[in-house]
């Protein structure tokens, strides 16, 4: 790592999309180089090459592959396989897959580790648990085994190619969206494993940590609606804390006019023209919506002071290949039906590090015996503004995460600027908002009201919807 090259970034900007595993947006990445990128980071043991854990052509060897008959987990038959294949199809192909796989903590485990005592194969239950949600049409499930192309996704392909992005990055745990959301912000999940029947969170996040020691930060989203991370922590309700929660026009104001604060936060759009790609949103408006954060970075006045970074919260339910590891509890909250402690890893999800300071085709992975997850985030925080540890949030998964500073290991910054693009295209007008409510969406609805009932009781004792409700730790 370059000595001083994270003494030169002045602005974090953290990208979280919806709902897709590695293999489904990146497993093909480097499939036409044999898997063979141009870098490592760590580098690879000397007269080793340079790896990337993605995916090949489907053929008779393969590894990458999942049962399509429930018989092989139930009563011992052997497998009929369907392999991962790239690239989408169907009329659709950027919807793929089509309706929404299963996501709550028990679909996870299954599509993970198989059904209960199962001693086969590990992560070869995402295409039958698939099966459960469209059980008339099994025929249409093949799709989920689909993986798209570099070439579909310009966006992303082109600058995880241009700069990096790992292939050991794992969600922080086998949960739902919220648990997954509440650990980048707050470094656990306070034992909830699935985002019913509690959405809102009493815990201190990294935006109470920032503002004790005197560092900026603003959220911006893509929606005229409260940004999710808002809604997730009743504390930051606080009408005073409006100059902080922004729109994402804003975001390209301040970029453009080098105001970006220390830490951003950015969320798509999941409800109204969603662009989160969460499936089966159109993947196609989740490109133009990255390609818009990148323009607005890269042609910002403080491009090459900025680390921009691109993550998924959780795999939702897509096939991938790699089985999570053991992971160290962030405490000792357990969820309290299934007794789970949080010490496995979720599904690896796509995360990009984009900068000046990155060199092209670097494919980076943790220096460290723990992996990269979303605490990471926290933890390269808590190093790079030297946050006191009396002022840091107090989770032991944060404290033990890797942080990517070593990821940064040019001296001076690129001059070049990549040209990105999405190569694709809505193929029908968007509908202004989702017409079938999914799993997330249903629980933001039942936040939304309990914030109106939180205010209206404000209202009703003439406090002027100024009292937050109390927060969660005191210093």
């Amino acid at each position: 790592m370059a000595d001083n090259a994270m003494d030169q970034i002045k602005h974090l900007v953290v990208v979280m999309m919806e709902n897709r595993s590695f293999d489904n947006l990146a497993g093909f990445l480097y499939a036409k180089d044999k898997n063979l990128p141009p870098a490592n980071i760590p580098a690879p043991p000397p007269g080793q090459q340079p790896s990337y854990d993605g995916l090949i052509d489907p053929n008779p060897e393969s590894d990458f592959w999942n049962p399509s008959n429930p018989e092989y987990f139930t009563a011992n038959a052997p497998a009929v396989k369907i392999f991962a294949t790239q690239g989408t199809t169907g009329p659709q192909p950027f919807l793929v897959p089509d309706h929404d796989p299963r996501e709550e903590f028990s679909h996870i485990s299954f599509q993970i580790l198989g059904p209960q005592n199962w001693s086969g194969p590990r992560m070869t239950g995402f295409l039958v648990d698939y099966l459960t949600t469209d059980p008339g049409h099994p025929e249409n499930a093949k799709q989920l085994m689909e993986c798209y192309s570099p070439s579909q996704l310009s966006v992303i392909s082109g600058l995880a190619k241009n700069y990096a992005i790992s292939d050991r990055w794992f969600c922080s745990s086998p949960t739902q969206t919220l648990p997954n959301r509440a650990f980048v912000h707050a470094g656990t999940s306070l034992g909830r494993v699935n985002n019913e029947p509690e959405s809102l969170y009493e815990a201190e996040t990294i935006f109470e940590v920032l503002s004790d020691s005197g560092h900026s930060w603003k959220v911006y989203n893509d929606t005229i609606l409260m940004s999710l991370a808002r809604l997730q922590f009743p504390q930051l309700w606080d009408p005073l804390l409006q100059p902080h929660f922004r729109g994402i026009g804003e975001f390209e104001e301040d970029a453009a006019a080098g105001t970006l604060p220390e830490y951003s936060f950015l969320e798509p759009s999941f409800q109204f023209q969603p662009n989160d790609g969460h499936p089966p949103h159109d993947v196609c408006l989740g490109e133009q919506f990255l390609q818009r954060i990148w323009k607005a970075v890269s042609t910002g006045k403080n491009w090459s002071s900025t680390l921009l970074v691109i993550t998924f919260d959780e795999h939702g339910g897509c096939y991938d290949h790699a089985e999570p590891p053991p992971a160290i509890p962030p405490d000792d909250a357990k969820d309290p039906e299934t007794g789970f402690g949080f010490d496995r890893y979720g599904v690896r999800v796509p995360t990009l590090l984009i900068s000046p300071y990155i060199e092209a085709g670097t494919v980076f992975r943790s220096p460290t015996e723990a992996p990269y997850d979303h605490t990471s985030i926290l933890a390269t925080l808590r190093d790079w503004l030297q946050i006191p540890a009396k002022k840091t949030l107090t989770s032991k998964r944060v404290a033990k995460a890797p942080t990517f500073a070593n990821v940064l290991t040019r001296t001076t910054a690129r001059t070049d600027l990549p040209e990105i693009a999405p190569a694709c295209a809505p193929k029908k007008a968007a509908v202004p908002f989702s017409v079938r409510l999914n799993d997330l969406q249903a629980v933001m609805i039942t936040a939304h009201r309990k914030r109106y009932a939180h205010n209206f009781g404000n209202l009703v004792r003439f406090k002027k919807l100024r009292t937050p409700p109390p927060r969660p730790r005191a210093r």
